[in-house]
């Protein structure tokens, strides 16, 4: 799989700052719309998983240009990397079929009863599986991979 279409809407009034600038936070709270929606679609609407939630540990945005106001802005996502209780993702934002925006998190499956990180059940897993791989033209700059220790 290479790009999942996970947002698309309008900037709005309430984004701009008094400078009439959509400032950089914003960009990375429109991403993260798109973030919620890949976690809906792991779910699927499956009861036992209520709990579950995830949070974001790290973020890498990378600003390219400014969106202006009623500007179009759609996300497209990738998948880059998951193991059993993480998944990493890649959002590109797009306005008039121009990259404004890259946007990557590190993200942890959260049991919101127990307060605790939580591994994916089989659902979630099996749909961070069936991403397949990055698209080739994705660097990424995180990696859920474990850093080396300092000794």
């Amino acid at each position: 799989m290479t790009w999942i279409r996970t947002w698309e809407g309008v900037i709005e009034k309430d984004w701009l700052d008094k400078l009439d600038h959509v400032n950089f936070l914003i960009y990375q709270r429109i991403a993260d719309f798109a973030s919620v929606e890949v976690w809906r679609r792991a779910k699927a609407g499956v009861a036992s998983e209520s709990n579950l939630q995830f949070v974001m540990t790290e973020t890498y945005v990378r600003y390219l240009r400014e969106l202006r106001l009623d500007a179009p802005v759609v996300i497209f996502t990738s998948v880059i990397a998951s193991d059993t209780k993480r998944f990493h993702l890649f959002h590109r934002l797009e306005s008039a079929g121009n990259l404004v925006c890259t946007v990557e998190t590190l993200n942890l499956c959260f049991d919101l009863a127990t307060r605790r990180a939580a591994p994916f059940t089989a659902n979630i897993s099996s749909y961070f599986a069936s991403c397949g791989s990055p698209p080739d033209e994705v660097f990424p700059q995180l990696s859920i991979s474990q850093r080396p220790s300092r000794s």
